[in-house]
């Protein structure tokens, strides 16, 4: 029997949704002293509002009356589901006010893509958006890559009771350290050390660029969060193509590949046992997908003549293979990736896209670990039909130390890649439905739904109302893969029946 909310359990996913615009809320402290530090006072004072109504919406929900100890799993994954939903919310209205959206919907989009770390963008004239906005975006995708959750956890801000549940919650399976909230600290530590690393390397190579130091140390911190954190967002509209340089790519795919990893990995290599990143099956099917679809690209590419050098086809399409799993960083336009890299190049991507990153980390997808473990159920399987009836089989993996592949693991991942293929093909369906190209709809749509953030050309300011809906929907849900957001549909349909909404 499913447990059916009450108004005490609504008021109780209402106080920690509050928290959560609270803490966004006070994130916007940051683009406002950045409107302040560089003279832009409409940006800082859309700001002003932004914090003014976050803070105040916030407020109203977490003194709704409530008892934060009675936090069950279910509660859980309502809170979870309901609050990336009210912080995109609030998130979006200072960017709504800037006037570089067309509506508070476009601002929504943006929002929802910076925190799902999507990195899809409607947002008009780029390149001349103002550095708290800039900032604002870049920032969404630093909180957003841990996520809200992990990072209200990390400052143990009110959300001690049922803290692993929501930690769970948020498509976090493995608890790397005993204790949740040091997880989540833990988590936050790896991602400062390598936006750090990041921004400094970027910082050298703008500086031996000829950009301004303000400007580079801006533009360094924003790609570094945004490589990381596998976002995909770029201070300017030709991505990292703006920059016409090589160093600039290596340093990115060496963040987009660190942020693709484990944090439980990073826990174990950091402790000196780097032998795990051979061992783990999650590398090795990741490593194997990045091989497989990069050699899919080169030959494609090879094939069509697209880039007259070996060293261009391989920077290109390597790049983008890579980008695909992790952040969506783009090295050519996404007209040429219908054009030049059609085919099997093409369909590379969008494999890659769809594969996405490893369990527990910043990026996106159906994840390597699943994809191995439904390839070794199927093997299991092959054996036991082959085997006497007599035989008893069974199948062991390396992930964070040995574990044995039992029905439980499988089915459980097996679930996950279901929901992510429906959620594919059905957006590229709604995709071809305004008139795209079967091959078009289903790059944007797995983009949307792997928090890839590659995009083809579909996502763009004049894109049609509802193609804004289904994209944001996907971010969302495969942002929080699934299951947080089928508890959160399945309960309000709980609410009504036919005598209509329930009073309890």
């Amino acid at each position: 029997m499913w447990l059916r909310f009450r108004r005490d359990d609504f008021m109780l996913v209402a106080h920690f949704v509050g928290l959560f615009m609270v803490g966004i809320g006070l994130a916007m402290a940051v683009p406002l002293l950045i409107g302040i530090a560089y003279r832009e006072p409409a940006a800082a004072l859309d700001y002003l509002l932004g914090m003014g109504v976050a803070l105040t919406t916030g407020a109203l929900l977490v003194n709704a009356e409530t008892r934060p100890e009675r936090v069950t799993h279910t509660h859980a994954l309502a809170i979870t589901a309901f609050g990336w939903v009210g912080a995109a919310a609030v998130a979006a209205v200072p960017l709504a006010a800037s006037g570089n959206y067309g509506s508070y919907l476009d601002a929504a989009f943006d929002a929802i893509s910076g925190l799902t770390v999507s990195g899809l963008t409607v947002v008009a004239d780029l390149d001349h958006l103002a550095h708290s906005h800039n900032m604002w975006r870049h920032l969404m995708q630093f909180i957003g890559g841990q996520g809200i959750v992990v990072a209200a956890l990390s400052l143990a801000v009110g959300l001690r009771g049922g803290a692993f549940s929501l930690y769970l919650a948020e498509g976090r399976d493995e608890r790397i350290l005993p204790n949740v909230l040091h997880t989540a600290r833990f988590i936050w530590f790896v991602t400062a050390v390598y936006v750090t690393v990041g921004t400094i390397s970027f910082f050298a190579v703008t500086v031996h660029l000829g950009m301004s130091p303000d400007r580079g140390l801006l533009h360094s911190f924003w790609l570094a969060a945004a490589a990381f954190d596998t976002g995909g967002f770029a201070p300017q509209r030709m991505n990292l193509m703006y920059y016409h340089s090589v160093a600039m790519e290596l340093v990115a795919l060496f963040l987009m590949m660190a942020g693709s990893l484990n944090f439980a990995l990073h826990a174990h290599v950091w402790r000196g046992a780097a032998s795990e990143l051979r061992r783990n099956l999650e590398t090795k099917v990741l490593a194997a997908a990045i091989t497989a679809m990069s050699a899919l690209v080169l030959v494609g590419l090879w094939a069509h003549e697209v880039f007259t050098e070996p060293f261009g086809t391989f920077r290109r399409g390597v790049f983008q293979v890579i980008s695909g799993h992790s952040a969506g960083h783009q090295t050519v336009y996404g007209t040429q990736l219908l054009e030049d890299f059609g085919g099997a190049a093409l369909i590379a991507i969008i494999i890659g896209m769809a594969i996405g990153g490893s369990l527990s980390s910043t990026g996106g997808g159906i994840k390597a670990l699943r994809v191995g473990v439904i390839a070794k159920s199927v093997v299991l399987q092959v054996k036991r039909a082959l085997a006497p009836a007599s035989a008893s089989l069974h199948t062991r993996y390396h992930h964070i130390g040995r574990r044995i592949l039992t029905p439980e693991v499988t089915g459980a991942a097996a679930t996950v890649f279901i929901l992510y293929l429906v959620t594919y093909v059905a957006g590229a369906v709604i995709g071809a439905a305004y008139g795209h190209s079967m091959a078009e709809a289903l790059f944007e749509s797995v983009s949307a739904t792997a928090n890839s953030g590659l995009s083809i050309g579909i996502t763009s300011p004049s894109m049609p109302t509802g193609l804004k809906l289904t994209y944001m929907f996907q971010m969302w849900a495969g942002r929080l893969e699934f299951i947080a957001v089928l508890v959160l549909i399945a309960q309000v349909v709980l609410v009504f029946d036919v005598k209509g909404v329930r009073t309890t």
